[in-house]
Parts: C-alpha cells; structure tokens; sequence
C-alpha cells in the first residue's frame, strides 16, 4: 500500500516540520512540527463542531511522542485512549487503521491487540509528499469513517494533498 499523496510538488517539507535547530537536538528533521500539530487539530475540532460530535485528536511525531493532544468536552476517557491507540498503530504499521482492518479483518483482532495495536477506523499517517512526519489518532468523532474525514479534511486543509482514503469495504 503506498501512502504517497503524489503529485504534490507545491508542498515544502520546512513549512510542516521542526526548524533545523531543534532537529540537531532530536536528529530527525522529518517531525511535524507543534504548530502544524496544533492547526490540524483545531480543524478537526472545528469540523467535528459543524458535524455535531466531539473528538479526541492526538497527533504524534514519528517516534510515537505527543506532538499535541487535544479533547473536546463532554469525551469519555476511552475516547482520548483510542485516539491514542490509533495513532500509535499507524507508526506501528505504517498504513491506515482502516487498512488494517481491512486487510486482516475482525478475526485479526486478537492477535492486534495482544501486539497493543489497535484497528479500529480513525487513524492516518501524516504525510509531506512521500515522507511520514506524523500520525493522527480521533476517538469519539463519530466513529469510523467519520473520524477518518476529521483527520482528512485537516490534514488537507492545513498541509495540502493527503493520500486517499481506503475505499470502504
């Protein structure tokens, strides 16, 4: 599965990223920055607003740290845990939580969770062109495929072309 949002040559990786300073601390450069963290997640909360529903959004960096965390009122707890869980089996498998239920199934799941994976719709990887520089976990959106679009239509808005989303099926 390439997660390649393709074709989008107008994006600049320095624009989404940590500043070359901070990487010399972290030695990795390709890391969303806080403040992109922070306007994908006010969008998603914005969009989630529109819809009627609450979200728990957590955006992490590619070694699985919170970059920023962010939980409407009114979520349950297990809300913010599944945005969590979601976005960390993004970094595990590198793919959608929705293509990983797709591609292994409900039966699969026992064997996800034993591994502390969780495959469930609602996780997505945060991408610059070809290169990973994030995940985003959203509980409580809705569930599902609405979760996907919050994340989606964020992501979108504030960094350009992301890769599709997996056909449901």
């Amino acid at each position: 599965l390439l997660l390649s949002a393709g074709g989008v040559g107008a994006q600049s990786m320095d624009d989404f990223v940590i500043s070359p300073e901070n990487a010399q601390q972290t030695l990795n450069r390709a890391e969303i920055s806080v403040g992109t963290a922070e306007q994908i997640a006010k969008h998603c909360a914005e969009w989630a607003r529109e819809r009627g529903v609450r979200a728990a959004i957590i955006v992490l960096g590619p070694s699985g740290n919170i970059v920023y965390a962010y939980r409407m009122d009114g979520l349950n707890p297990v809300n913010v845990d599944t945005a969590i869980l979601k976005a960390e089996s993004v970094l595990y498998m590198r793919t959608t939580t929705q293509n990983m239920v797709d591609r292994y199934g409900a039966n699969m799941r026992g064997t996800f969770y034993h591994l502390e994976q969780f495959p469930h719709a609602g996780g997505l990887p945060i991408m610059v062109g070809d290169q990973l520089i994030g995940a985003i976990g959203i509980g409580g959106a809705g569930g599902g495929r609405t979760d996907e679009e919050c994340a989606h239509d964020a992501m979108t808005a504030v960094i350009g072309p992301q890769p599709p989303l997996p056909p449901l099926e």
